[in-house]
């Protein structure tokens, strides 16, 4: 059964900790979000990697450049 996460803090230990697990699970997890507060590099990266339906970041300015 293929599982669906939206994870918030993406970027941070515990999210990219997340991401690997889901990673390592291809065909069970799809993560259909990801945010992160400004870490716009890392986001965008994994953005690439997993192609999640919604990229959210919590800075306006940041927002512009992720688009």
């Amino acid at each position: 059964m293929l599982k669906r996460i939206a994870l918030l803090g993406s970027t941070g230990s515990i999210g990219s900790s997340t991401l690997d697990v889901a990673s390592s699970l291809k065909g069970k997890i799809e993560v259909i979000a990801l945010s992160a507060n400004s870490n716009i590099r890392l986001l965008a990266q994994q953005a690439r990697i997993f192609k999640p339906k919604v990229v959210c970041i919590g800075r306006e300015s940041l927002a512009r450049q992720i688009k």
